[in-house]
């Protein structure tokens, strides 16, 4: 029992300082594992950072890696580019010696040239004063020459437009002689009929004179028919021009001013021109309607011109030309109206019968013309 006791009392001693024990183990069991896990925190914060830093390094490497591979790449384009480069070099190193050499060979076919100069420079200077002298002589001569060749212009010139004149008046000359000799021809005939009849007795002689009366009525008639016609065809002429100073009747003519027809230098028909040819042709065919046939009418159509000069680079050789193409279209314009051919004429003038003389502008614009007239044809049947 007393051992029981002692157990009792040494138990019950050494249970607190077993529990201290115990504590104070636990106690600092608790602070290893709070800095064991401070350590890990800490260390695993540490080495996340360092995993940061390596992946910024690896990233880095990977763009070095490529600057790497574009630089080998520009390395080799720059290396195969400066072997091009060297192999054409050479080429211009070859061809440079090549034109050194042939300049040398030029060079030396040059001082033995430059010799042979040197050699006849004495030889042209003494020439050269021969030349002067001959060209001295030379610009006398041209001088005459030139002066011989402006009267010789001269003269020309006069001649050409006499020869002009000369031509105009041959080609009247000619129309008038062969009216003249048909007219003496049929008078010839006349005369040997009247002397047929007056062979006859009195009282044919008396038939043969009231036949001459007869004919003289009938021409008188005639006459009066074709003054009517042209009466009417004037007046209906002045009423379509009533109003327009260009386009006027000067006595038993009627005159167009050629720019009304044509424009400056040219010999077709404008626009206006056409419509006043196409007026003048109806008038003229429906007064002609009213005519008897057995009068032989004719429109004549004259082209004429002022003084100037036909410019540089136009198709016609002169005045005398531009007037007479001038008429010759205001004429087959009117055949294709529908007016006959047979009763219409065209000759041109040129500037030889100017309506003013002054060379004044206002006087050149009357001369530049288209004149027409019906008169009663020539010919002799």
């Amino acid at each position: 029992m007393i051992q029981n006791k002692i157990r009792k009392k040494q138990l019950d001693y050494t249970w607190p300082g077993f529990v201290d024990a115990l504590s104070s183990l636990l106690m600092v069991i608790i602070f290893v594992l709070m800095i064991f896990v401070l350590s890990q925190f800490f260390l695993s914060k540490k080495m996340s950072g360092q995993d940061e830093a390596l992946l910024e390094l690896k990233n880095n490497l990977i763009d070095l890696s490529q600057l790497l591979s574009l630089e080998r790449d520009t390395t080799t384009e720059l290396t195969a580019q400066l072997s091009i480069l060297e192999t054409k070099i050479d080429t211009i190193k070859e061809n440079l010696t090549k034109e050194k050499q042939i300049t040398k060979q030029y060079e030396e076919e040059l001082r033995g040239k430059k010799n042979i100069i040197a050699l006849n420079e004495s030889e042209i200077i003494n020439l050269k004063k021969l030349l002067e002298d001959k060209i001295k002589n030379t610009s006398k001569l041209e001088t005459n020459i030139s002066d011989l060749k402006n009267e010789a212009d001269k003269k020309d010139k006069e001649i050409k437009d006499k020869e002009k004149i000369i031509n105009s008046s041959k080609e009247e000359i000619s129309q008038l002689i062969s009216a003249s000799l048909k007219l003496k021809n049929k008078l010839s005939q006349l005369q040997t009929l009247l002397s047929a009849y007056k062979a006859k007795d009195k009282k044919e002689n008396i038939k043969t004179l009231n036949l001459g009366r007869d004919v003289n009525s009938a021409l008188a008639r005639r006459v009066e028919e074709l003054e009517k016609f042209k009466s009417d065809f004037f007046g209906r002429v002045r009423e379509l021009i009533k109003g327009r100073k260009e386009i006027r009747v000067v006595g038993d003519r009627f005159v167009f001013q050629s720019e009304v027809l044509f424009s400056l230098g040219s010999d077709e028909l404008g626009t206006e021109g056409k419509l006043e040819m196409q007026k003048l042709a109806a008038t003229l065919m429906e007064i002609e309607k009213s005519l008897p046939t057995d009068i032989d009418w004719i429109l004549q159509i004259e082209g004429h011109t002022d003084s100037l000069p036909v410019r540089k680079g136009q198709t016609y050789k002169d005045n005398w030309e531009l007037s007479t193409k001038r008429a010759l279209s205001v004429l087959r314009f009117l055949i294709k109206q529908g007016i006959k051919p047979s009763r219409l004429s065209a000759s041109g003038y040129g500037s030889f019968q100017p309506i003013d003389k002054k060379n004044t502008k206002s006087a050149r614009v009357k001369n530049r013309r288209i004149e027409m007239k019906i008169t009663q044809n020539t010919k002799i049947k």
